[in-house]
């Protein structure tokens, strides 16, 4: 045989050795097991599978006490490859990250990939390893509805959505931006302590609530983040909005549902809420209301808006807007900010998320109310329809002038 064909049939075989996993002792893999897997199901902080999941996945549920096993249960699922170890689908998993991932939790990332690689490289040369048999199921045992619901960026989506959308009415006195004029008055240390908006970061504001116990994760009906600007516990900035007005039902839709997800509360699809059909997203427009009949000046006054369709010579079928607000009493007047109801399934919706209004023309108002009196955190209102009225034209943004209407004259 030529020289130059013996030196490739060498060369072969060689490369060929170098693919099939070596046999190691079943102390080495064990070595690797107990000094590096173990730890990381262990830690009390949690993997890196916290930065993209609040609850429902962790890596600590893909590993067992046992080595075999661990390793049994992890094949059997598919999760590993003992063919092509680098392509085992738990290394993809443990791969997968934010598109902005936490610096710190991405070094954790890269120790945990490290681990299970270079276990699972000498565990595809053990032949024990490779014999071991289990019955045991390994990882989540939640469906993927749960786990879906549970990914930080749909609840940071939903935050965004149900509190954040309402962050003007208080970044006057909670960020930093904007409270400095407080602390001639009370102090930078009390200033910065009611400093829970962090400017431009929704994620961080969230986190913020749950650091400075603003979210009750045990009772959120009982947060203060809901309370205070409800008018039901003591607040500096007096109340924002009223109970059972489209932003309490926001804040409580959000809390209820984190505080579920933090909890681990969701076990099944059925558990889940609904998906809302619409969006509630506050604008910057104002509607007025004069000439309050007396009778109602201890009332809540609810006022929801349809927009005449052209196309469909028709009034809109769902309201298009809705606003929630006491009547001022010794005025007789009742004013309120506008939300913009905002289908889920609507063509509009992202540009209504970037700004929410109500464009200019012809609306009718569906006029309701409900006694102070009457209203509880533990029930819905009983909303009483009063009256209707239509009104048309431009409609711009802002507290002054607001858009003005007249409570429909009362006959005796």
């Amino acid at each position: 045989m030529p020289l130059l064909s013996r030196a490739g049939t060498f060369t072969a075989v060689m490369l060929a050795l170098t693919l099939i996993p070596c046999a190691l002792p079943a102390s080495e893999t064990s070595q690797l097991f107990e000094q590096r897997i173990l730890p990381i199901a262990k830690a009390k902080s949690g993997s890196s599978c916290t930065e993209c999941h609040f609850s429902g996945v962790e890596l600590s549920d893909y590993v067992r006490e046992s080595e075999a096993e661990t390793f049994a249960a992890l094949r059997n699922a598919g999760l590993i490859d003992v063919e092509q170890p680098d392509q085992s689908k738990i290394l993809e998993f443990i791969a997968r990250k934010p598109d902005k991932p936490n610096p710190l939790i991405e070094k954790v990332r890269q120790r945990e990939l490290t681990a299970f690689r270079d276990w699972i490289k000498a565990s595809a040369g053990n032949a024990e390893l490779l014999q071991a048999k289990t019955t045991e199921r390994i990882g989540t045992e939640l469906p993927p509805e749960v786990i879906r619901h549970a990914r930080r960026d749909r609840v940071l989506g939903s935050f965004v959505d149900n509190i954040w959308s309402e962050m003007a009415r208080c970044v006057s006195c909670h960020s930093p931006e904007k409270n400095r004029r407080l602390i001639e008055r009370h102090g930078e240390d009390a200033v910065d302590a009611i400093s829970w908006v962090v400017p431009h970061d929704p994620a961080a504001t969230l986190q913020r609530l749950v650091d400075d116990a603003n979210i009750d994760l045990d009772a959120p009906e009982m947060s203060p983040l809901l309370r205070k600007p409800a008018g039901l516990d003591e607040h500096g900035g007096g109340p924002k909005f009223v109970v059972g007005g489209p932003t309490w039902d926001n804040y409580l839709t959000f809390l209820r549902d984190y505080a579920a997800i933090r909890s681990g509360k969701y076990r099944s699809a059925q558990d889940l809420p609904p998906a809302p059909d619409a969006l509630v997203l506050p604008t910057h427009q104002h509607l007025r209301m004069t000439d309050i009949p007396e009778r109602l000046t201890d009332s809540i006054l609810k006022v929801d808006l349809y927009r005449w369709r052209e196309d469909a010579r028709s009034w809109s079928k769902q309201p298009v807007g809705t606003a929630v607000n006491r009547v001022a009493k010794k005025r007789l007047m009742w004013q309120s900010v506008v939300s913009a109801v905002v289908p889920t399934d609507s063509p509009h919706l992202s540009a209504q998320r970037r700004d929410p209004h109500l464009p200019g023309g012809r609306y009718r108002a569906v006029i309701s109310t409900v006694p102070v009196s009457e209203l509880s955190p533990e029930t819905p209102p009983d909303w009483q329809e009063e009256a209707t009225l239509e009104f048309h034209g431009k409609w711009p943004a802002g507290y002054q002038p607001p858009k003005v209407v007249h409570f429909p004259a009362e006959t005796d």
